[in-house]
């Protein structure tokens, strides 16, 4: 009596942790479906507001003075969940938003974030600081950065203007609660920050130097 219920009690156990398994490869699957949607749809609202600066610039060339757009109905900045900005990287198909450093999902949980300190693209001679996951979760947004070669491009969307850079350097630094970046102070950057591939010591910067602002 005891063995078959012994038996019975594996049973249920086996069957238990298998559901347990499937749920969570469900919830992440999901999540992850969850979280790209969200993450194109903010894209597409900034998109469409670089197109209507760029109509305005192109009216206003013509002198007709009397054409304005109101932007606000494009993307609410107020919104906290609304994207201020976002990273583009072609080689290795990153295109992912980052939200106001205020915001509750300005983390590496929900987002690219946006790191205390940063200065924005426009701010002359500033640092916008930005770091992510890299790994095989829903939110490892520069997983494939390490693929990166010099001079790579990468983009800022940000207040209606794309802020185009190029990679200039790459380091690592030791995860012991401070980081030193390496970069030239006397022009605009952008900083890149993830987890070392196989190396879970330290952490790889990526220093990129504006060439151009369209």
């Amino acid at each position: 009596m005891q063995r078959e219920q012994l038996k019975n009690a594996k049973i249920l156990l086996s069957i238990l942790f298998t559901l347990i398994g499937l749920f969570m490869i469900f919830y992440s699957y999901f999540a992850g479906v969850k979280n790209n949607v969200f993450n194109k749809k903010n894209i597409e609202l900034l998109e469409q507001q670089v197109l209507i600066t760029e109509s305005i610039d192109e009216v206003n060339e013509e002198d007709f003075d009397n054409t304005t757009v109101d932007l606000e109905d494009m993307v609410d900045a107020d919104r906290v969940d609304a994207y201020i900005g976002y990273l583009s990287v072609p080689d290795v198909d990153i295109k992912r938003g980052f939200v106001n450093i205020n915001s509750k999902y300005n983390s590496v949980g929900y987002n690219v974030m946006l790191i205390e300190g940063s200065k924005m693209p426009d701010q002359d001679k500033g640092n916008l600081i930005l770091a992510a996951h890299r790994g095989n979760s829903s939110v490892s947004f520069f997983d494939k950065l390490y693929k990166l070669k010099d001079n790579a491009k990468a983009y800022i969307t940000y207040q209606g203007k794309v802020y185009e850079y190029e990679l200039r350097n790459s380091y690592l630094e030791p995860k012991d609660g401070e980081l030193t970046i390496r970069r030239n102070p006397n022009v605009n950057t952008l900083t890149l920050i993830t987890c070392t591939r196989n190396d879970k010591t330290t952490q790889t910067i990526f220093i990129f130097e504006l060439v151009s602002v369209v």
